[in-house]
Parts: structure tokens; sequence; C-alpha cells
């Protein structure tokens, strides 16, 4: 059998087989010599073993040079789109290859070819040019095609690639407090908020062992229907920015709509938590003790109001207020010896300034001078019924500019109305 019909292993095992004969000392003690037919198929063995283990690096390098290739195509949107139906059915994969798919990720190309259509709606002029690529264009009409399936009729027209929602809805919660705080859900058409108002009869209760509590456990609920409160806002551009990069506009877009989205979202919560439907008990919104006068005693009694009948709040009860009431109020609250509750404790999180009696406080722009939310985030059942989806508007005004719009429908409320607390300042006499 000759050397191209056997393996590298075998070759290397022929080889080994060699030096060690040759390995062992003559029984006069002096070195062996291999003969010279021995010598000659060592170099053989040597120059085939150095020859296919050079094929194998230049095969590594090329495959390496390929998957950095591809990956460079996909992250600039210049991919050919691959169809993703099974290929087991064709010639070349009939009874070799079971169900083989197109398995890479077109989110790069989908929000590339969504922005360079967006541009070209509002007449934005791209530097590295509008028009789609085939791999853009395939995979925007993926993404519609699935979007079809499952996403409901009151979508709006424009489609938002999942990868621009999620970076949108990030810096909505980078640059929000009490909404990047609550609980949120994404169900479309109707959401049922359950609100938990109290437990009438048979809470917990100590028995003797081997007995069974007696006193069953009765709670009172509420059951309402959240339709969802619309969010719009508008963005314009001039026409001195009508010539951008694509990466300039991604991050205008981005910044614009949700700086807009995210403080009428914060809105909503902050609407609904004073909401007499929805939001906290009546006997939750407190007064200071001393109008004009934030003391230690309010802080107290704010916290004893708050109730959670069981459900979990793993983030803990939280101090909202705008940057007047943390730095000429809260932070203000001294003990006896004139040393303050409030410590000045920053983390990841910009909005948050501190903590005081353990809670974090975090800086609520939403909310008046003089008021302070206190509560369980986590018992605000929040949910994002739509968007955020952008779309290019015309104006009728005359004027060269142009417009995006950015939306939202989203609702909540509380599932436990003792869950918040208002305590109102109030001004001294």
């Amino acid at each position: 059998m000759g050397d191209e019909n056997k393996t590298t292993q075998e070759l290397v095992d022929e080889l080994k087989a060699l030096v060690e004969k040759y390995d062992a000392p003559a029984e006069d003690g002096t070195a062996q010599e291999p003969t010279e037919q021995d010598a000659e198929r060592m170099s053989q063995l040597t120059a085939e073993i150095e020859k296919r283990n050079a094929a194998a690096e230049k095969n590594r390098e090329t495959r390496a040079a390929a998957v950095a290739a591809a990956r460079s195509a996909i992250a600039s949107g210049a991919a050919r789109q691959v169809d993703t139906v099974p290929l087991g059915s064709s010639a070349t994969a009939r009874g070799s290859v079971a169900d083989v798919r197109d398995v890479t990720d077109y989110r790069a190309a989908e929000t590339r070819g969504f922005l360079k259509r967006l541009a070209s709606q509002m007449g934005v002029r791209l530097t590295e040019g509008n028009e789609l690529t085939d791999a853009e264009r395939g995979a925007l009409a993926h993404l519609e095609q699935r979007t079809a399936y499952t996403v409901t009729t009151a979508n709006t027209d424009e489609v938002v690639p999942v990868e621009l929602k999620n970076e949108i809805i990030a810096l909505i919660d980078n640059s929000t407090a009490i909404f990047s705080d609550v609980t949120r859900d994404t169900m479309r058409n109707q959401y049922e908020l359950i609100r938990h108002k109290s437990i009438t009869k048979g809470d917990a209760a100590k028995t003797n062992e081997g007995v069974a509590p007696t006193d069953e456990e009765q709670n009172t609920f509420d059951r309402i229907t959240l339709t969802g409160d619309e969010i719009k806002k508008r963005v314009t551009l001039s026409r001195k920015m009508m010539i951008q990069s694509i990466d300039s506009f991604r991050n205008y877009i981005t910044r614009e709509v949700s700086a807009r989205c995210g403080v009428a979202a914060n809105g909503v919560v902050l609407a609904r938590l004073v909401d007499t439907s929805l939001g906290m008990a009546t006997g939750n919104k407190i007064n200071c003790a001393t109008a004009g006068t934030l003391a230690k005693a309010d802080f107290l009694k704010s916290f004893g109001l708050l109730k959670t009948f069981g459900n979990p709040t793993p983030k803990g009860a939280r101090v909202y207020a705008n940057q007047q009431t943390i730095w000429n109020q809260i932070a203000a609250v001294e003990d006896a010896n004139k040393r303050a509750y409030f410590v000045n404790e920053k983390d990841e999180d910009p909005t948050v300034e501190g903590r005081i009696f353990g809670s974090i406080v975090k800086r609520e722009e939403g909310l008046a001078d003089g008021v302070i939310m206190i509560g369980y985030p986590d018992l605000f059942r929040g949910n994002l019924f739509d968007g955020p989806t952008v779309e290019a508007v015309k104006l009728t005004d005359g004027s060269w500019n142009t417009a995006i719009d950015g939306y939202m429908l989203y609702d909540g409320g509380l599932a436990v109305p003792e869950g918040f607390v208002q305590l109102t300042i109030g001004v001294k006499a």
C-alpha cells in the first residue's frame, strides 16, 4: 500500500518504529547505524509527514479567513440571504444530510435594512448609500413574514427589528427611574390586572402538631381589564441633518425616540399609581405631620403603611423623588446628633442618588417638588401592548424639515393597593 493511502498517524507510527529500532546500542556498546534502505525510508516518511502538516495548517488558515470574512459580511449587512427552508429534499442533500438549515443570525442585516428604508422615506441621505443589499432586502422580507404569523392586525405598517426595539427599551430603562423598576409584561391585545385587596379571613395561624387549620384563607381580589394608553412622540429633523452616516442615524433615532417615549411612559406609571381604580389605597396618600417639614417619623409612618400580602418583592421598597426634594428635604433629615439618615451612595443606575433607612432613593423628575413616592415597584404590573415602533412622517407645514414618530401602547396598575405610599411634605404655615 502506497503512502498516499495511509493516514498520517500510520506514517508517524512507522517512522517511530524505525527510530526505536536503532535506539538500542549494538552488542559491543557502539551506536547502531540504520541500513541504507531504512535510512531512505525514514527520509521519505519525514518528508511526507511535513508535507501533510503544512497542507493542514494552510487549510486551517483558509477556514479561519473564510469565517472572519463571513462574520464581517453579516455585521456590515453585505452577507447574502440564505433561505431557511429545509434542504432535506434537494438533490444534494437527500440521503446525505438530514434537515439542513441556515442558522445565521440576520438581525444586523434587518436593522441596517430598516434604517436605510426609514432614511429613504424621510429623505435622509446616508453616506454609505441608501440602497439595500440583497442580504438586507431578504432579511426585511423574512422579518415581515415572521411578524405576519406572530403579530396581530393591530400592528403599525412598519415592522421594527427586535434588535432596534431592544436598543430603544434599554435606553429608556437607563434614563427612567420608576418605569425601569416596575414589572413589565408584553402581552398583546388584552391584559387583566388582578388586584389583591385584602386577606379577609384565615391568615396563617398557629395549630397543634398534626392538626389541620380550621380557618380557611379567604382573599379579596379585583379584576380590571387594561387596554393601554397610546404614547406618541414626534422627532423633527432639520434640513442640516439630512446627510448622515448610518451609525449616526441609528444613534439619533434610538436616542431621541427613547428619550421622548421614556418620559411619557414614566408619566403613565406615576398617573396610575395615584389613580383611584388602579393605584394606591386612599389611606396611603398622606401628608407630613408638620406641613413643610420632613421628619424621620414621616418616613417611618410611610414604610409602616406598606403591604405586600405575600406577593414577592425582590427589589424591596424604594423611594422616588425629584432632585430638589432629594437634596433639600430627604438629605436634610437628621438624628438628634445632626447626622443625616441619607447616605450618598451611587451605583451603575444613573437615577440612583443614595439610600435612606436601607432603601434606595431614585431621582424621578416626573414628581412635583415636595412629593415622595415610597413603595414596592415589583407590585406594579405594567404591560407593553405594542412598540416601540418608529415610522417616517411627511410634514405639511411648508418647511424643509422631516420627522419620525415614536409609538408605544402601554398601561399598568398596582397589584396591591397598599404597595405604595405618597408622602406630601406641604408648605410651612
